[in-house]
């Protein structure tokens, strides 16, 4: 008895927890199930990314005594040939084997009703988008373990991922599964799941998609490489809308080639061109080796530095210019001189300052740092031909966000995505960047609006103009690198970046389009998406429109007139309201006009064709438009004595009248 009890001790005190490992890994098989990952919503808290509950087909080999008829089964319903199935099946020894994961719920019910021996279905959690391809290059996708690949869906992969359930199996000394009355062979202990934490977005779903639709637009008819768009908050660098073409879907991300799922505004590098000359002026203006006024000598179209001579865009020859029109005619002459009386050091800190050759700190993977050499690498053609946007290589995120510096007054903003993350106990955790810094002057950040708000007024920028809104904005229009030095002669990048309204910045669009063909110019590719995207942005966001004397202009259009009260469109007839036609319509209650001579007709040229209606208008006119863009030809003449209801045939031509933007040297 003495013996007996020392031996009793010795296995269940001394060596008990020996024993119960020994027991757990020959009784116990524990197969871990991915966890239920937290949403991804938008700013109206509209889910972007979501878990969804699927069934999963496994079995359990050692229940099986013939495989084969079960592999035949099976494989007409999986898709799955029959002899990697039976392969699969044929390992009497494992008590789990993963079949087929996340089947479509058809498949599910087919198998379930067949109630194939030794073949179960065990539920899992999968990722779907029900937005489809909005915002798949910044959401990203996960993989089979739902684990985060690319996207905010990898950067806050270990927030949002969540606890594991694990599924436990039970076997006996023979190695069978435990017969369980009732419950079949095996038996199954689910551990606690935690769902992972969801993602509070400043990405706004309606802004995003227009910028989607608008960008798609302009690359197929342009028939473009790709294309970027970001629409920022210039207050504090919030991002509204991150896009960029080719797309592709999430849902299935393995159909789309790499380069669809290249996230291109952050990781892409480019010669921004003359979009670039604006940060030229406000290093030069910081340093006080210019003033707003100062007349820049722009040389006569030629610049000559060594052997060799840069020439002016489009052979045009200007000789002196004050600095504003040397931004609004774009010329690179005149910037060049600026940046060559400013000198190397300086220029250099000022534009490392804006956030040139770093990373601009948004939360999300892949974000490249841009190329700006140090000044000591720079050779005497560098700085002339930096001031015009060559030499240098940024992404678009650090374009906007230096834009958005001169947008809010001289601070730098930090870009980021996610505003808040919410726990799975309802706990709301808000999440920021730091305050921005100030990289420049209130006085220099306001002198650089007022020279924006010109180039779209009567510079390069005019197809970006929003009717009720001022846009402040710079074209460029950039050679592309040619493989073993210099510039290709057929490959260009066209860019419009700008913020709107002007006196009063509330969004930051930068709008990139890569190789268009038939129009290169970023005045002609790029200008008209801001245009639509930004109006469509300032009427998601409630920014109430106004004329140029400042009142607040009606948000209605029509084409029917009796449908509205006098009182409404107001004492002056297309004043505010643009009509579809003017011609025999008489307002409710009063008796038709005399025909008599009530005027001239007025002068159109260079107008839009919104701008030429309402000018027509005025005068009683009716308008016959045909093309689009700017006026370019008028009948009846201008100052010509019109009748009431006369219709004036107007000719648009998508080429302002001004002198445009060309490609730099």
């Amino acid at each position: 008895m003495v013996c007996l009890f020392a031996r009793l001790v010795d296995l269940q005190v001394l060596r008990k927890d020996d024993f119960a490992k020994r027991a757990r890994r020959q009784q116990e098989r524990t197969v871990e199930l991915p966890p239920r990952r937290g949403a991804i919503l938008d700013r109206e808290g509209r889910p972007l990314a979501v878990t969804a509950a699927v069934d999963s087909v496994f079995a359990i080999p050692s229940e099986l005594e013939e495989p084969e008829p079960i592999a035949r089964a099976l494989s007409p319903i999986l898709g799955i040939p029959a002899r990697d199935l039976a392969k699969k099946l044929s390992d009497a020894d494992r008590d789990f084997v993963w079949l087929a994961r996340r089947v479509p719920e058809a498949v599910a019910r087919q198998v379930k009703d067949r109630r194939l021996p030794g073949i179960r279905l065990l539920q899992e959690s999968t990722r779907k988008y029900p937005q489809g391809p909005l915002g798949a290059a910044l959401l990203g996708y996960v993989g089979t373990d739902n684990q985060g690949l690319a996207g905010l869906e990898y950067r806050y992969d270990r927030e949002i991922r969540g606890r594991p359930a694990r599924v436990t199996f039970l076997r006996d000394a023979a190695q069978r599964s435990y017969a369980t009355p009732g419950r079949g062979r095996w038996r199954a202990e689910l551990g606690e799941e935690v769902e992972g934490e969801s993602l509070l977005l400043t990405l706004d779903a309606s802004i995003q998609h227009v910028a989607e639709q608008e960008l798609q637009a302009a690359v197929s008819t342009w028939r473009a490489k790709g294309g970027s768009v970001i629409v920022l908050d210039p207050s504090d660098g919030a991002v509204l809308a991150l896009a960029s073409a080719p797309g592709f879907n999430p849902n299935r991300y393995g159909d789309s080639e790499p380069e669809a799922r290249r996230n291109h505004p952050i990781a892409d590098l480019y010669e921004p061109g003359s979009t670039f000359k604006i940060f030229t002026a406000g290093a030069a203006l910081e340093a006080g080796t210019v003033g707003p006024d100062d007349l820049i000598d722009c040389g006569g179209g030629i610049l000559t530095i060594g052997s060799t001579t840069i020439h002016e865009h489009g052979k045009n020859r200007w000789g002196v210019l004050p600095l504003a029109d040397v931004i609004a005619h774009s010329s690179n002459i005149g910037i060049a001189h600026v940046a060559l009386g400013l000198g190397k050091a300086p220029y250099f800190r000022t534009i490392r300052s804006l956030g040139f050759g770093q990373k601009s700190g948004v939360d999300l993977e892949g974000e490249s740092n841009g190329l700006l050499r140090d000044v000591s690498s720079w050779s005497a053609l560098t700085l002339p031909t930096m001031a015009f946007g060559q030499e240098v290589g940024v992404t678009v995120l650090q374009m906007a966000r230096a834009y958005a510096a001169i947008a809010s007054g001289g601070i730098l903003p930090t870009p980021h995505l996610v505003s808040a993350i919410r726990r799975a106990d309802g706990r709301v955790e808000r999440r920021g960047p730091a305050p921005g810094k100030r990289v420049l002057t209130e006085r220099t950040a306001g002198i650089l609006r007022s020279f924006l708000t010109r180039v779209v007024e009567s510079g390069t920028g005019k197809l970006s103009a929003i009717p009720g809104f001022s846009v402040a904005g710079k074209t460029g229009t950039a050679q592309k690198a040619a493989p073993g030095g210099g510039y290709s002669r057929d490959r260009f990048v066209g860019s419009f970046i700008g913020f709107v309204p002007a006196e009063s910045p509330r969004v930051v669009i930068a709008v990139v389009i890569d190789e268009p063909r038939g129009k290169i110019y970023g005045g002609d590719v790029a200008a008209p998406v801001f245009s639509a995207l930004g109006a469509e942005t300032l009427r998601i966001l409630r920014e109430e429109a106004h004329d140029v004397s400042g009142r607040r202009t009606p948000t209605f259009l029509s084409a029917d007139l009796s449908s509205l009260r006098q009182a409404t469109i107001g004492p002056v007839l297309g004043a505010n309201v643009v009509l579809a036609s003017l011609r025999g319509w008489t307002p409710p209650g009063e008796a038709a006009p005399r025909r008599e001579v009530v005027g001239e007709v007025p002068d159109l040229s260079g107008l839009s064709g919104r701008d030429a209606v309402r000018s027509l208008a005025r005068a009683g006119l009716g308008a016959h438009l045909t093309g689009s863009g700017f006026v370019v030809s008028q009948s009846p003449l201008p100052r010509v004595p019109a009748e009431p209801g006369t219709v004036c045939s107007v000719a648009l031509s998508i080429e302002p009248p001004p002198a445009r933007e060309e490609v730099e040297p």
